[in-house]
């Protein structure tokens, strides 16, 4: 009795995890991929948070282009000063993306993301191997193939809004 109570309870959290896996074949995971490929320009606002003390504006630049037989993307972001290098790809063991970010200050990040094809979106959720507690989401929705809009937003532990950042990217 308490085998059959206990397949009961596990059956529909088994169910919810199939349904919300992403298995997507190396051809789908190109083709999302090839969303990003390219030159642009964007139009990036910081909100005011705790690690952003007054909102303000910036311009940057981002190269991407596809590597390693096309299993990767590479990003490169310019940005003033700064410079940093994400490099995606979607991994077929766990059926999700993945997203490294280096920056030029010695910093990286890493993210896990599922691709929305309904919104045409990609939604990452940050990892925190520092067990620090931060928690943050990147939504990258493409709004055209020649537009992507995204929304930034880290929080700590008790919820503060650590980071808020939105930013337009066109093709150039």
């Amino acid at each position: 009795m308490k085998k059959l109570i206990l397949i009961i309870m596990i059956i529909p959290f088994l169910g919810t995890g199939y349904l919300n896996a992403q298995k997507l074949s190396k051809n789908s995971a190109f083709d999302i991929l090839t969303k990003w490929e390219g030159k642009w320009t964007s139009k990036v606002v910081f909100e005011k948070s705790v690690w952003i003390t007054q909102s303000f504006e910036a311009r940057g630049k981002t190269e991407t282009n596809l590597i390693l037989s096309n299993n990767y993307l590479e990003i490169m972001v310019y940005n003033d000063n700064n410079v940093s290098k994400h490099i995606i790809c979607y991994d077929q063991m766990s059926n999700q993306f993945n997203r490294w970010e280096f920056k030029s200050d010695g910093s990286n990040s890493f993210w896990i993301g599922k691709w929305n094809d309904s919104d045409n979106s990609m939604t990452w959720d940050f990892i925190d191997f520092t067990n620090s507690g931060i928690s943050g989401e990147i939504i990258e929705n493409f709004k055209s193939d020649k537009i992507i809009k995204t929304r930034v937003i880290m929080k700590d532990k008790d919820g503060n809004s650590l980071l808020r950042i939105n930013s337009t990217k066109e093709k150039t």
